[in-house]
């Protein structure tokens, strides 16, 4: 075949050079011919040398896949013989299981047997039993009922002598805040008639002498009881006898401390801040936000005399 080829190449070569120019002189025309036969060897050696690396390299891919091919063949025989040692572990899994079904299925009929027979056994001897159980069923049914209605009118009598007792007690509440009431007016009457007397005594004194500083101790005296019947008055319930007269003798008594220049301040409820003149304790509270401060209890209330302060309010403070 390679032959065959430059034989090709060197007619081609004579042919181009007869035709190329027939008036040369036939020394000139060898050599060109030499010159390209020369030429046509070298490219024929080249071509053949790349044939032979090409076959060489062909060769090694065909070592190279008859080695892999080879390696495929080794570990596909590796994994068949792998499945069937698994297959035959699970026969042999296969076959305990099936002789454990054999004997469990001897178990459970064994069983079913023995059950049937203590079942039977059993039925006969709840029959008997039921009879017993229904006839003491009922004799504790019949004492349940007897001591249910005993009891029954036993609470009803204690609930109708409870329910006396505790009319009894809310009479007595009763007419014990009707005469606490009724010891507030009469107080409140009273320290009326006192101011009263004491107004006409400070007059009488002012014409007759000279001016001097006032004695408070009176009017604080008054403020504090006003206070707390006010206080009293606030938890009593609307319904109590009494209360209209006290609210007004209690009325009349500050605007008779009005009149002589005495003012009461009751800080209950309002918040408190930092400025304001009064004795505080604080307690903490949980019904209150963070930093929020209310004034809850008043001890004492403030007093002012014609515009200034004689005497500070003691409070209590929430405190969240």
């Amino acid at each position: 075949m390679k032959k065959r080829f430059c034989m090709s190449v060197v007619l081609c070569a004579i042919v181009t050079l007869g035709h190329a120019d027939d008036k040369k002189p036939f020394d000139v025309v060898k050599k060109e011919y030499d010159k390209q036969l020369l030429q046509l060897n070298d490219t024929a050696k080249q071509q053949q040398e790349k044939i032979r690396k090409l076959e060489n390299k062909i060769r090694e891919q065909y070592k190279s896949l008859n080695t892999q091919l080879e390696n495929q063949q080794v570990e596909h025989q590796k994994q068949v013989e792998q499945l069937t040692q698994n297959l035959e572990a699970l026969n042999t899994q296969q076959q305990t299981t099936q002789n454990k079904l054999i004997q469990l299925t001897d178990s459970i009929e064994l069983l079913d047997k023995s059950t049937t027979v203590r079942s039977e056994q059993l039925n006969q001897s709840m029959s008997y039993r039921t009879i017993s159980l229904m006839i003491g069923l009922l004799i504790l049914l019949a004492l349940m009922g007897i001591s249910y209605w005993l009891l029954k009118k036993r609470q009803a009598e204690n609930s109708k002598d409870l329910s006396t007792q505790v009319q009894q007690a809310l009479e007595s509440v009763r007419k014990s805040e009707e005469k606490m009431v009724q010891s507030d007016t009469q107080l409140a009457d009273r320290l009326l008639e006192v101011v009263a007397q004491l107004k006409q005594s400070e007059q009488s004194t002012k014409a007759g002498s000279q001016q001097h500083e006032p004695d408070h101790s009176l009017p604080l005296k008054l403020a504090d009881e006003i206070h707390r019947m006010r206080k009293r008055l606030a938890a009593l319930p609307q319904e109590t006898k009494g209360l209209k007269p006290l609210t007004k003798s209690l009325e009349r008594l500050e605007e008779e401390l009005q009149e002589q220049g005495y003012e009461i301040i009751d800080y209950t409820g309002l918040k408190y801040t930092e400025n304001m003149s009064v004795k505080a304790q604080f307690v903490p509270s949980d019904d209150l936000e963070e930093g929020q401060s209310i004034i809850n209890k008043v001890v004492t209330p403030q007093v002012n005399f014609k515009g200034v302060l004689i005497r500070m309010a003691d409070v209590e403070v929430s405190v969240g």
